[in-house]
């Protein structure tokens, strides 16, 4: 393999070049707070080309809340390849064009509260976006969640989601393991040599996800230390602090690790409109809703 002298005057000047005109233009995710403490090629805008985990109980939201961060990439001009294990694609767009537009998310599901008008008008906001790929059949191994995420690359995504990790495969409970921390390692590849952003959504392991007294830690993830060790950033949604007042669930995003800055004490309070499935940040002086 060619050696390069990270001392050499070559290597040098080009360091210098790329340091102060990065070519790796980062995505805002939306979260101001998270943001900020996204430094490196991040630059405290947003993500860089970097392998990102957000984790959290089944149903508590993690899926609206990686779709409201696609929808940002898909507004920052980023083509998305979503690798959808867990709903429909048709469940998929549904949630994403009501996220995306901020149309009634009931208005455009099936059925009698289907709104041919609204359709309308979410069709009409939904053009010039960037491509959002999914896969027409299903993907049932890391093998095939890797070529397909390839793909997506060379088609010209420069943001991958997968939803989520431990479904990338099937069979016992300790194949599902091997084959999460295979998946990992290789999409840690994958970001490494394409420069993409890559978010995997994962669930806790057992003693993570049993315990509701306790908020979660980046060594509750399902996988093992292969998983946050592979990870530049981990983020976790705490089950121990959720509250829903009306139409909106707030939340509390925990930044377990990141490898490129910060993370924040307490996390970061997440609201979430089921009527949209919009979700942002809570403004300090709004907290006293939390709780």
């Amino acid at each position: 393999m060619e050696k390069v002298n990270v001392f050499g005057d070559e290597w040098l000047d080009s360091y210098a070049t790329e340091q102060a005109n990065p070519r790796v233009v980062p995505t805002s995710t939306g979260i101001p707070s998270l943001d900020k403490i996204c430094r490196d090629q991040g630059q405290g805008k947003g993500w860089g080309p970097h392998l990102n985990c957000l984790a959290g109980n089944p149903g508590i939201g993690k899926t609206t809340l990686a779709l409201s961060l696609v929808s940002e990439a898909l507004k920052q001009g980023r083509s998305v390849g979503m690798i959808n294990l867990e709903q429909t694609n048709i469940q998929l767009a549904t949630r994403l064009y009501s996220i995306h537009t901020g149309t009634k998310l009931r208005d455009l599901e099936s059925g009698d509260g289907y709104n041919e008008f609204a359709w309308t008008m979410t069709r009409d906001e939904l053009e010039g976006v960037p491509p959002l790929y999914v896969p027409k059949g299903i993907l049932t191994s890391w093998e095939a969640i890797l070529a397909y995420a390839n793909d997506c690359h060379q088609a010209g995504c420069t943001w991958i989601c997968l939803d989520y990790l431990q479904l990338a495969t099937a069979g016992t409970e300790a194949s599902i393991y091997e084959s999460t921390q295979r998946c990992v390692t290789e999409l840690r590849r994958f970001c490494l040599e394409t420069e993409c952003t890559v978010l995997m959504l994962s669930q806790w392991n057992r003693q993570g996800s049993s315990n509701y007294d306790s908020p979660p830690t980046a060594q509750h993830l399902h996988g093992g230390m292969v998983v946050e060790a592979s990870c530049d950033g981990v983020y976790g949604l705490d089950h121990t602090r959720i509250k829903r007042i009306g139409n909106s669930g707030f939340y509390w995003l925990l930044t377990l690790k990141n490898r490129h800055g910060p993370v924040i004490d307490g996390g970061i309070p997440i609201e979430i409109d089921f009527r949209t499935l919009q979700c942002r940040e809570g403004l300090p002086d709004e907290l006293d809703r939390w709780g």
